[in-house]
């Protein structure tokens, strides 16, 4: 289930391109970032109004445990690949995401002091090579062209930043229900980027806002933000960091998949290529074959 739940958050997660470059003429990334999690706060709080106020308490308590939830999660993930694309090329910022996974696995490993197995590692590494090759589409002499420019280091942020939102996952008590953590650190994100848009955001372009707009707002807080995420921070607590951050690397997969389902975009070797080794990579890295017990159980004694 812990997989089904990872690879459905991921699978969401994967659209974020293709809407955010229909709408971004008409929406300001921090105007989109807000409107999901607007939606999103109202929703989760309606699921979760009972463990809301049963924990309130605890939930006022532990406001800065919120607080890095919220900026890590819900105002800075996501909101700064808008920005970056600005001066970064796709090519870049497809890559420095991918080391959103990598970060995750560093500071688990540092941090929380997981054991990481030489089977992941190289799994890891084998479903990063297949990212690499779907990126470059095989023409591994691009990397050498790749030139660092400021919106490289705005995605490196934002990938540092979606480790540590993952990492923070396991704080959460076993009394306080992942919808309702995920509830207030929404509610928490929405207030910070309703400050944000306001400070930033021009107030003309709020009275420009389209049909397809809100519509946007909606699919994205329900899909992207309440069943992406809930989906996410589960397959953190039934899988562990580790093996959750290894199937992130299906975000390609994905893609390369949408493009060429949705807007018929042509399949070439490399990417075929590429999707095997990702799927290859994951699955050598979390699926472990079972050990058989060689020894025969003791004699009983008379």
């Amino acid at each position: 289930m812990g997989y089904l739940l990872a690879v459905l958050a991921v699978f969401l997660w994967s659209l974020n391109p293709v809407i955010s470059n229909y709408f971004a003429s008409s929406l300001a990334p921090l105007e989109m970032a807000f409107g999901r999690w607007l939606i999103a706060g109202i929703i989760l709080i309606i699921l979760a109004r009972r463990d809301l106020w049963q924990n309130r308490r605890w939930f006022t308590a532990h406001i800065g445990y919120l607080l890095a939830l919220a900026v890590s999660g819900m105002v800075i993930t996501n909101t700064l690949i808008y920005y970056a694309g600005h001066t970064a090329s796709a090519i870049n910022m497809s890559l420095l995401n991918t080391l959103g996974p990598v970060f995750l696995l560093l500071l688990s490993h540092f941090i929380l002091q997981t054991a990481i197995t030489g089977r992941q590692i190289s799994g890891l590494l084998v479903a990063f090579a297949g990212v690499l090759t779907i990126i470059v589409n095989g023409d591994f002499l691009a990397l050498s062209e790749i030139k660092l420019v400021r919106g490289d280091f705005i995605m490196l942020i934002n990938a540092f930043c979606f480790a540590v939102y993952s990492l923070l996952q396991t704080k959460r008590p076993p009394e306080i229900s992942q919808t309702s953590l995920l509830a207030a650190s929404a509610v928490v994100g929405a207030g910070i980027l309703f400050v944000l848009m306001l400070l930033f955001v021009p107030e003309a372009q709020f009275v420009e806002l389209r049909p397809a707009d809100y519509g946007v707002f909606v699919y994205l807080g329900i899909f992207n933000s309440v069943l992406a995420y809930l989906s996410w921070n589960t397959a953190l607590h039934k899988l562990g960091n580790i093996k959750t951050a290894v199937v992130y690397y299906a975000l390609p997969l994905f893609s390369t998949a949408e493009a060429w389902i949705i807007l018929g975009e042509r399949l070439y070797l490399p990417q075929i290529i590429g999707g095997i080794m990702i799927i290859a990579g994951i699955a050598w890295a979390n699926f472990a074959p079972s050990v058989k017990a060689s020894k025969k159980a003791p004699a009983k004694k008379e």
